[in-house]
């Protein structure tokens, strides 16, 4: 590949010669001084992971806000103040590996702007890993990072706008508070304990229960709340 690749579309069977490991003098270096946007899957992995409610989670490890005009939430990960690091990482690598975001799952790859296709963001300058003479295929490479799971739970919190609602454009800033919701379970999950819940939302005690023990399930039902929420609002505004 040539260093320009970054600008080059891949697709799952394309022919992805990179490989990730500590003897690299870059190993830990795409970790620093980087945009790391989380969705709410990610959070969930891990807060869950460092034993955390969201809420301490979302305060002490993010920047959080709604953006400019479309309210919709954005939640970043913070960089240590005083290294630029992530905060999660070590000398040795990262300390939540297994339930590390989304984004560091693809590295060095990202979507493209066209359904099932990626590019490289790192080119050989920076990423030393593309030098390793590993053999196997872009598809190959994100199923081996686990990546396809939190695809499928980020294509559930964006089905939760309708779909009048265009991409970029305006959104009133109460909807995009509801949307947070989905970042900060602890809030839904006090709000599901009002024996009210139920019968305006028409929920189940199976959904309650399943909830109530499985994060990821209580995680769905927060996107089916939204959604029910988004669409009679929508109606409305």
């Amino acid at each position: 590949m040539q260093s320009n690749n970054s600008t080059q579309c891949l697709v799952g069977t394309s022919p992805f010669p990179f490989a990730c490991h500590d003897a690299l003098p870059c190993f830990t270096q795409c970790c620093k001084d980087v945009n790391i946007y989380l969705t709410p899957y990610d959070v969930l992995r891990l807060r869950q992971t460092l034993g955390v409610g969201s809420s301490e989670f979302l305060s002490k490890y993010t920047r959080s806000f709604l953006a400019k005009t479309t309210n919709i939430p954005v939640v970043q990960l913070a960089m240590d103040p005083g290294t630029l690091f992530c905060p999660f990482v070590a000398r040795d690598g990262c300390r939540v590996y297994e339930n590390r975001p989304w984004a560091c799952r693809m590295f060095p790859l990202d979507l493209s702007t066209t359904d099932q296709q990626f590019r490289l963001i790192a080119g050989k300058d920076r990423c030393k890993g593309l030098f390793e003479p590993s053999k196997g295929t872009v598809g190959d490479w994100l199923e081996a990072q686990g990546v396809f799971q939190y695809a499928e739970m980020d294509r559930a919190y964006q089905s939760v706008v309708p779909a009048r609602f265009k991409p970029g454009g305006p959104m009133n800033e109460g909807l995009g508070r509801l949307l947070y919701i989905a970042y900060d379970l602890d809030r839904f999950a006090e709000l599901i304990k009002d024996g009210r819940f139920s019968k305006f939302h028409d929920v189940d005690e199976k959904m309650l229960s399943a909830a109530g023990q499985d994060s990821e399930e209580l995680l769905k039902l927060a996107f089916r709340y939204i959604r029910a929420q988004m669409d009679e609002l929508y109606q409305i505004l």
